[in-house]
């Protein structure tokens, strides 16, 4: 009896997602996310709004940190301003990259909206 039983749900294994899909209720197919999808977007959006502002503020007080010691710099040692110049230049680029990194997740989070 069992084998029987066996055979046949071996036999109709193919065939029961299309018969489990032929009976879904309509509200998977609602047109609204699911909440935790939502929730992950409000939160990555308030996160890259902030950093929107925060990158920019770091990257200027850097930047002016940098001058101000390469302007204090004692008698203006070539090789101490060579440091700080540098320093200001990958800040700039830090900056950019960071800046260019929100802007893109931004523009893949606005189609979730």
């Amino acid at each position: 009896m069992f084998k029987k039983i066996a055979a046949a749900m071996k036999k109709a294994g193919p065939y029961v997602p299309i018969i489990l899909l032929a009976f879904v209720k309509t509200a998977f197919a609602a047109d609204s996310q699911p909440q935790i999808v939502t929730g992950a977007v409000n939160l990555l959006n308030d996160a890259t709004s902030w950093l929107l502002g925060l990158i920019p503020a770091g990257s200027g007080a850097a930047i002016g940190y940098h001058a101000l010691m390469k302007q204090m710099s004692l008698d203006g040692d070539p090789s101490t301003a060579a440091v700080h110049n540098r320093a200001m230049r990958n800040v700039l680029i830090g900056g950019a990259i960071g800046e260019s990194a929100v802007g893109i997740t931004k523009v893949f989070l606005s189609y979730f909206s």
